[in-house]
């Protein structure tokens, strides 16, 4: 939790990567230099009629972010195998918490997606859901280099706002010598959905509503979407917003810090998700900007709210509940 890149808020008690741009290269979570993921030479699988290929720069995709001192994700230009000759590619991965590794999510309005990335020899075992459901698994380990590959393909859903989310995780085949995951391209059945195209609040926003205790403070680093956020430990309290839409989604601050948070929707008695915001067992705020919860609603207007339980797993530090930004689409 902090407001300035080399200064850390202390707890005060008061009424939830950054994108580096390189020419064919790759840098570690500590910034340093490391092998970029391996690479080949296959074409891009053809769009349909109907779908729309989305570039892994395109605003639809939301990337998690790091700091000043860490990045969550390598952008990697000048890759002539890739779809646009770019991608986002990420080896970032902790153990220790209910949240594992760095993540990114793409917005869309349609009936299906494919994740277009790679496998390869250094390459792990990734999580992903639609509309913040059941996570499944997919293996991206092969003995050679595959690019532009349809490592994930959902097909189906009914027509509307969807969000496709992936995660890293530390997991990984036992013949397979890192983590690493690529976010190339997305061909949708539809088209995507940028966050200007949403309704949007956080930090400083009018429309979130407090009860309890909370604290909050903007950052110099650009690791918030909304430029800052809040955060509190004190059971009970609770943070709401009311939207206009189908499907909406909470992003925060995952740490060594934090603990549980119940959602609650409109006046239902009981949350419809608990949720546990643990990554890692550093306090080094180096996963921001990741999409915490999302869910798909009738269409209309609704209230989430977002309480603090006070309670943590057994290996976080604290029970803190940090928040970023919401966004709900039509």
């Amino acid at each position: 939790m902090f407001i300035a890149p080399i200064q850390r808020l202390e707890r005060v008690i008061v009424v939830a990567a950054m994108l580096i741009a390189c020419n064919g290269c790759g840098s570690d979570q500590n910034g340093g230099a490391a092998a970029a993921p391996p690479t080949s030479g296959d074409s891009s699988p053809p769009n349909t009629a109907d779908s729309t290929k989305i570039n892994d720069a395109d605003p639809a995709v939301i990337y998690s972010r790091g700091n000043d001192k860490t990045q969550d994700w390598n952008y990697i230009q000048s890759a002539s195998e890739d779809y646009a000759q770019d991608e986002h590619s990420s080896n970032f991965v902790r153990g220790g918490g209910a949240i594992t590794g760095v993540g990114a999510v793409i917005n869309f309005s349609g009936t299906g997606i494919t994740w277009i990335g790679k496998k390869g020899p250094n390459y792990g075992v990734a999580a992903y859901s639609i509309d913040g459901g059941s996570a499944k698994t997919v293996d991206n380990y092969s003995a050679t280099s595959v690019s532009q590959n349809a490592n994930v393909t959902i097909s189906g859903l009914s027509a509307g706002a969807h969000v496709l989310s992936i995660a890293l995780l530390d997991k990984k085949n036992d013949a397979s010598s890192d983590y690493w995951q690529t976010i190339d391209a997305f061909t949708v059945e539809g088209s995507g959905l940028a966050p200007s195209q949403g309704t949007l609040s956080g930090y400083d926003s009018p429309d979130l509503k407090f009860t309890g205790t909370w604290n909050g403070g903007k950052v110099s680093d650009d690791s918030d979407l909304s430029g800052g956020h809040y955060w509190s430990d004190t059971p009970g309290s609770s943070l709401s917003w009311t939207f206009v839409g189908s499907l909406v989604e909470v992003f925060g601050r995952p740490d060594f810090e934090d603990g549980y948070m119940d959602v609650y929707i409109d006046s239902g008695p009981k949350p419809v998700a608990t949720v546990n915001g643990h990554w890692g067992m550093a306090d080094d705020d180096a996963l921001n900007s990741s999409m915490l919860f999302a869910t798909r609603l009738a269409a209309g207007q609704h209230t989430i709210k977002l309480v603090v339980t006070g309670k943590k797993d057994d290996s976080a530090r604290n029970s803190y509940v940090q928040i970023d930004e919401l966004i709900a689409f039509q």
